[in-house]
């Protein structure tokens, strides 16, 4: 069995950087290896890196681990103007751990490895924010699934391409918390679809059409489109937000949902938490398994 990166399941870490890295023009793949292998050497026990890549850059490094379905994110449109845009880039580094220095003294090392080849287009610190809340004071991620129903929602099974890589989506998240906090706690909970105090899901009547929760809980054909959400906020005096992180084994189960909160569906129902966090960047990568991330860090 080929093993996926032990960081994807990380349940205990409470600091974490993301890195998203453009590959600069006209740089060798053997170039990209070496800077690679800098980039991930030295990492304390204390700390885990999950490793992705982006379909241009993995079909040039190593186009027999590239998994079926895989793609770039380009731009959604929906209703009312909603826009989820794209920044998709190459190289996708998130480093966890419990100690803030080892964090960045690990995504510092990574970045001084990349510097003379890549482009950074986006690096966001997070953190748990009190008991696994969003900004917006409601648990994030309780619908994840548990157990072993996580790694079949998020690892490439056996007997397919890439089997023990995980799909990845990125997507930043900013918050109107002063425009979202103005509301009653009655409203936020049915633009959430869940009670904010204990986190527990509206049922029937009680759970609009248009929840974060109706919305994001798709199935297709008979099939629950579970998937295993890492994401974590940010937050400083001029930006909030979420930095969502889905790991998934196949990315349909992303693009089902992110379709239906624009409202891309027949009923034309869009989420109506979009009226108050607007998504600012979106990506598609893989994090292959050990086995195939030695075959592609190998010159």
């Amino acid at each position: 069995m080929q093993s996926y990166q032990l960081g994807i399941f990380n349940e205990e870490a409470n600091i974490f950087n993301v890195t998203e890295y453009k590959i600069n023009d006209n740089v060798s793949p053997s170039t990209i290896k070496r800077a690679l292998n800098n980039a991930l050497k030295g990492t304390s026990e204390k700390i885990e890196v999950v490793i992705s890549f982006g379909k241009n850059i993995l079909n040039e490094l190593a186009p027999e681990v590239q998994p079926k379905n895989f793609k770039n994110f380009e731009q959604l449109n929906g209703v009312n103007g909603f826009t989820m845009p794209s920044n998709q880039s190459d190289l996708y580094f998130r480093v966890i751990g419990s100690d803030n220095s080892l964090v960045l003294d690990k995504t510092i090392q990574i970045q001084e490895a990349l510097k003379a080849i890549t482009t950074i287009v986006i690096s966001e610190n997070g953190f748990v924010y009190k008991d696994h809340r969003d900004l917006t004071g409601f648990v994030d991620g309780s619908a994840n699934p548990k157990e072993e129903k996580k790694y079949l929602a998020a690892i490439v099974p056996e007997g397919e391409p890439a089997a023990g890589g995980s799909f990845v989506f990125h997507q930043k998240w900013v918050h109107d918390l002063m425009k979202f906090n103005e509301l009653p706690v009655s409203i936020q909970e049915k633009i959430i679809g869940r009670t904010k105090p204990d986190s527990i899901e509206l049922e029937g009547d009680a759970m609009p059409a248009d929840s974060h929760v109706s919305r994001t809980d798709a199935s297709h054909e008979g099939v629950a489109m579970k998937i295993w959400r890492r994401s974590f906020p940010f937050g400083s005096a001029t930006e909030k937000g979420l930095f969502f992180i889905a790991y998934t084994c196949d990315p349909f189960r992303i693009d089902i949902q992110l379709e239906r909160m624009l409202g891309n569906t027949e009923d034309g129902v869009y989420d109506q938490m979009m009226n108050y966090s607007k998504a600012t960047t979106g990506a598609y990568s893989f994090a292959p398994s050990i086995k195939d991330l030695k075959t592609i860090l190998t010159d």
